[in-house]
């Protein structure tokens, strides 16, 4: 009994502490861990830090170094360029510069003229065949003058003469009135940098390099020596360009080698000197402290993490039987939730298992379980919901033969009875919900839209058949006329064709409004754009032009098809042409009514250079001076509206926005520069081949209409 006592104490602790004591397990196994990485960051750190402290002082020391190598050079030319006479001959030139006493490290010295044309060196007597240089960097900067009268360091280049890799250490010769009359050239052979650098190198990797302010190496010494290249990419070079020091912490641009070190600017000539280490080589000189920080931070940690699996394992026991415990509850309040949602009139649940449907709840009255169980298990619903993973929502037609309804599906795959498992993909929940009544009253308030954009209209339409009306009854009247003077039959006939036109005018016009105002379709069909647009103006056009409004259209048919209830379009873009027509009354009520109204009906593809359908875009924008900022954002909320009581009802714009996102679309709004812009966006169709067949569905609707009747 005194042994059990402790061990109940704890038992007891642990489970009512089990989250708490699952944080002390992690934080007690991470804790060496932790600890160790920051005794290794800390001296890594450290050790960057000399890295680039040597590295700084060594570029130092090198900068000094050439600076002390080229002055000498540099003073020599200076003298030659100060005691030089434009009259001297090539002999006397010649005679000059063999008198110089230059360095080893110069390969030869020699001058070159105002046109670049070689004169002489050290190496050459002067000769009829004069080399021409002009082409060369060193010698271009100084006719341009570019160089600005100072000492130029070229890039590597091979002499034509001496036919070494050298850098050409330039400076410009004038006459006695200051005007340019040539080059004095030092040619610094690149060896003499390279073997240097290469005895002050640590390790095979050092990176030693001279580089011109350009980006160019004029010598450079690592794994592999080479010059020329071209750096002027480098992180650290173009730090070093704005200042007299930058670290150097990147991937070479030559080699691909990550070293750490210095690059330092010389504040005499236009060079750099870069002195860096490989990575691995840092690296290396905390190997040692890097080991006995991990190995020491691995043993504290097994220790920790043996006495963790010990708690660990009474943990899962003890938690498993209270886990079946909750999970049989969750199991039961699921189930009772479900039959409560199920028992909602026009909502049914059920549970779908491979090619297996199961009611959940009771039975109702609607048969809407039926229907939905009929086509969950079709090859349609089957195909979609194989290896579903996150829940799904699909919105479908289906038909008894009587009714045909739209249903939403939501579909969601079941979880395992096991925690933290993932469900075997082939039990599902299906919700399903009817939304035939909500659909019927969108439908209703469309039509009420469409019969009150056809009230607006009126006077227009009257306009419009009384236009072919007045033709008739002339031409019947120029026709009996004719008739009594005994006129030819050809007379008669044209004035009998001129009524037949007129009766087909009015026709159209008629049926248009017929179609136009009668239900809207439940299906989808393919529609150019184009068409709605002139089916909007056949009902809005005549109105506009009584109210002295122009309409420009700038869309061309053939383009591409939206799947859509094309009536329903047409009501989008004439509640639109309607709000521009009523926002241009009112700027006419604040201008005179001389303002010339505008409006303009735009139509264009967008991402059309992708593989996907393109999105058809049509701006309908007005002159009228836009939408205050301070109702954008409401314009399409229901039974908004800035027109007088009786004037409107707010419906327009929300109705067209419902139209738009059933479709698949949008619709926005933004002020231009002379008024408000509407934008409706709808998904486009890829051009069907004759041999392709467009689907009857909607957009957003990947389930086949009609197909479980």
């Amino acid at each position: 009994m005194t042994a059990d006592r402790p061990c109940s104490r704890l038992r007891a602790f642990v489970t009512k502490n089990g989250v708490l004591s699952a944080v002390l397990l992690v934080l007690a196994i991470c804790l060496p861990f932790t600890a160790a990485a920051i005794l290794y960051g800390l001296d890594k750190e450290s050790q960057v830090r000399d890295t680039e402290e040597i590295a700084r002082k060594t570029a130092i020391l090198l900068v000094r170094s050439f600076e002390q190598a080229v002055e000498p050079v540099d003073a020599l030319l200076r003298n030659f360029a100060i005691n030089f006479d434009p009259q001297w001959t090539p002999t006397q030139i010649y005679d000059a510069i063999r008198s110089f006493n230059v360095p080893k490290s110069i390969v030869q010295v020699s001058v070159v003229d105002k046109n670049g044309l070689f004169i002489a060196s050290n190496l050459a007597a002067p000769s009829p065949e004069r080399i021409d240089l002009s082409d060369r960097e060193h010698i271009k900067v100084h006719m341009n003058g570019s160089a600005g009268g100072q000492l130029f360091i070229s890039k590597p280049v091979l002499g034509r003469v001496s036919k070494q890799w050298t850098i050409q250490l330039t400076r410009p010769l004038t006459d006695d009135k200051g005007a340019f009359a040539g080059v004095i050239v030092a040619s610094y052979n690149i060896g003499d940098f390279i073997d240097f650098y290469k005895r002050l190198r640590l390790e095979d990797n050092m990176l030693i390099a001279l580089v011109g302010l350009d980006g160019v190496v004029r010598a450079r010494t690592a794994a592999l020596t080479s010059f020329g290249d071209d750096i002027s990419s480098s992180p650290a070079f173009k730090a070093a360009l704005h200042a007299r020091g930058a670290r150097y912490d990147e991937f070479s641009l030559v080699d691909g080698i990550r070293r750490i070190g210095y690059v330092v600017r010389s504040d005499r000539y236009p060079v750099m000197v870069e002195v860096a280490f490989d990575e691995g080589y840092v690296d290396a000189q905390t190997r040692d402290f890097r080991n006995a920080v991990w190995g020491t931070a691995g043993g504290l940690s097994v220790t920790l993490l043996l006495l963790g699996l010990l708690a660990g394992r009474y943990l899962t026991l003890s938690q498993r039987l209270r886990t079946q415990e909750v999970q049989t509850l969750a199991r039961e309040w699921e189930a009772h939730m479900l039959e409560a949602i199920s028992r909602v009139p026009g909502i049914s649940v059920l549970h779908v298992s491979g090619t297996r449907a199961a009611r959940i709840g009771g039975e109702s009255s609607d048969g809407l379980a039926d229907l939905v169980g009929h086509y969950v298990q079709g090859e349609t619903f089957q195909s979609g919901a194989r290896g579903l993973k996150t829940p799904r929502v699909r919105t479908v037609h289906l038909s008894d033969g009587e009714m045909k309804r739209e249903v939403q599906l939501v579909t969601a795959p079941l979880a395992a009875l096991e925690q933290g498992t993932a469900g075997n993909g082939k039990d599902l929940v299906v919700f399903a919900v009817d939304q035939t009544s909500k659909r019927m009253e969108e439908n209703k308030l469309y039509q009420m839209s469409k019969l009150a954009s056809l009230g607006e209209v009126a006077t227009g339409l009257a306009h419009e058949i009384n236009q072919p009306l007045g033709v008739i009854r002339l031409a019947a009247t120029n026709a009996l006329n004719g008739l009594k003077r005994g006129m030819p039959p050809d007379h008669m006939e044209s004035k009998l064709n001129r009524i037949i036109q007129q009766t087909v005018r009015m026709s159209r016009i008629i049926d248009h409004m017929r179609i136009f105002g009668r239900k809207s379709s439940e299906s989808f069909e393919p529609s150019d754009p184009v068409d709605a647009i002139d089916g909007a103006l056949q009902v809005v056009g005549a109105q506009l032009r009584l109210d002295n409004i122009a309409v420009t259209v700038a869309a061309a048919p053939g383009q591409t098809q939206v799947l859509c209830r094309q009536d329903q379009l047409e009501q989008v873009l004439i509640n639109l042409l309607q709000n521009a027509r009523d926002a241009i009354h009112e700027r006419r009520k604040r201008t005179g009514a001389g303002f010339h109204g505008c409006i303009e009906v735009n139509l264009q593809l967008e991402d059309i250079a992708t593989l996907l359908p393109p999105t058809v875009r049509i701006d309908v924008s007005d002159n009228a001076g836009g939408v205050p900022e301070d109702i954008l954002d409401k314009v399409f909320q229901p039974f908004f509206t800035t027109k007088p009581p009786g004037k409107g009802t707010g419906l327009g714009l929300s109705v067209s926005f419902g139209i738009a996102r059933d479709h698949g679309g949008t619709l926005s709004v933004a002020n231009g520069k002379e008024g408000a812009i509407f934008t409706l966006r709808l998904p486009g169709l890829r051009l069907q081949r004759s041999d392709e067949r467009v689907p009857a569905d909607g957009p957003g609707h990947s389930e086949p209409a009609g197909s479980a009747s």
